[in-house]
């Protein structure tokens, strides 16, 4: 019995575009007949269609970012568009840690957070009985008192008040 031939990891690839394709165009995501185009093109030219996208972009230096489940083929023009709008958020995030007041708003948030955090540690600690017995007294027993509604009056649909 003959051995089949190598088959080669472009030959691979192609293929696995080609397939993901179909199934994209059996969605209805694309109109076109891919099948029969692809039988009239060779590997090179049917891998010069896409580009690999990043969907965890380099910018954010995450230790992932080239791993193969980080990379989605694209058509060339449906690549372009979405690195334009990643651009955006790459521009907008450069910005923002540049900016002096936003980093200071980070660091006072940041410290906020630390001391609610405290803050409620404390009153769930059993050892510090006096901070909680303290945020009782303020919080623990107060009632928010509403200012009730007005019961001789109503308001119509129209937005008009008028008296019972």
């Amino acid at each position: 019995m003959a051995r089949r031939k190598h088959i080669s990891w472009k030959t691979k690839c192609a293929a696995a575009l080609l397939d993901g394709m179909l199934v994209r165009e059996r969605f209805g995501l694309y109109p076109r007949r891919w099948y029969d185009d692809a039988k009239r093109m060779t590997e090179d030219q049917f891998l010069s269609l896409f580009q690999f996208d990043h969907n965890i972009l380099h910018e954010t230096e995450h230790p992932d970012r080239d791993k193969f489940w980080n990379q989605t083929p694209r058509l060339i023009a449906e690549h372009r568009s979405k690195t334009k709008q990643d651009a955006k958020v790459i521009a907008k995030g450069r910005r923002l840690r540049e900016n002096p007041l936003v980093l200071m708003a980070e660091v006072v948030s940041a410290g906020l957070a630390e001391g609610a955090r405290h803050a409620y540690e404390r009153v769930n600690s059993p050892s510090d009985t006096a901070y909680r017995d303290g945020w009782d007294r303020i919080w623990g027993k107060r009632k928010i008192r509403s200012r009730g509604f007005d019961k001789t009056r109503r308001r119509k649909m129209d937005g008009t008040v008028v008296k019972l």
